[in-house]
């Protein structure tokens, strides 16, 4: 009914194994894309030194502190993107 490789087909060949020794705490990291496998949060990253990053190595569970820094971050930026628009579309007018 669904064909050979059943119902999600193949999806769930997509496995990762982690970066021993490599920790990615802090820093800031620019969203590229989504991950091929297509489920879940995945996601990849740029870091500061241009290394390409996958989203789970970035993010951990359990320390709330790290996912705080990060959303005051990201707002920090959205708001700069947006002085930064705010501006470019006055300037047009």
């Amino acid at each position: 009914m669904f064909g050979r490789h059943g119902f999600f087909r193949g999806h769930f060949r997509c496995h990762f194994t982690p970066r021993i020794n490599t920790i990615y705490k802090g820093g800031s990291y620019k969203y590229i894309g989504p991950c091929r496998c297509g489920l879940g949060p995945h996601a990849y990253y740029l870091d500061e030194n241009g290394n390409l990053i996958h989203g789970w190595e970035i993010f951990d569970r359990d320390f709330e502190g790290d996912r705080k820094r990060y959303l005051m971050e990201r707002i920090k930026y959205l708001e700069e993107e947006k002085k930064r628009l705010e501006k470019e579309l006055k300037n047009e007018w």
